[in-house]
Formats: C-alpha cells, sequence, structure tokens
C-alpha cells in the first residue's frame, strides 16, 4: 500500500461562508477576506470542527478499504 492519504481541508468562515482568508504572521491572526472577522488559529479550527471530522471520517473510511483489499490480495496468494 503506496497510496497518500493526505488531505487538504478548506476552512469557512461561520459568519459569510467565505474560504478566503489573510493571516497575520506576527500575532497570528487570521482574518477573512469577505467580512473582515478576525480569528485565532484555534478558534477558526473549532468553528470548522464538523467539517474537519467528517473529513477525517471519509479518509479513516478510505485507508480501513484499501487495507482491506490488500489483505485480501495478500491472502489469496495463500490459498
Amino acid at each position: 500500500m503506496k497510496k497518500e492519504y493526505g488531505k487538504s481541508i478548506s476552512m469557512i468562515c461561520p459568519t459569510c461562508g467565505g474560504k478566503s482568508f489573510s493571516f497575520e504572521q506576527v500575532d497570528g491572526r487570521i482574518q477573512c477576506i469577505g467580512c473582515d472577522r478576525v480569528f485565532m488559529r484555534d478558534e477558526l479550527i473549532r468553528e470548522n470542527g464538523l467539517q474537519i471530522d467528517a473529513a477525517v471520517e471519509d479518509l479513516k473510511k478510505a485507508i480501513i478499504s484499501d487495507v482491506t483489499r490488500d489483505f485480501r490480495k495478500i491472502f489469496k496468494r495463500f490459498k
């Protein structure tokens, strides 16, 4: 199994639904381009928790499916 499982999850502004943000390197603030709402990193992650959890569950399912398929291929050789 040499498949890559990296996935990018776009954060969504809970105020306006925007997906574009500017990042302030100095103090770590994240500002929504659409409505100018300012977040700290942890707050934006918390606000997108359901979306993140759903993506993690999808990734788990894909990994389990791939591992199951690979084990079946391996064990077919021993029959």
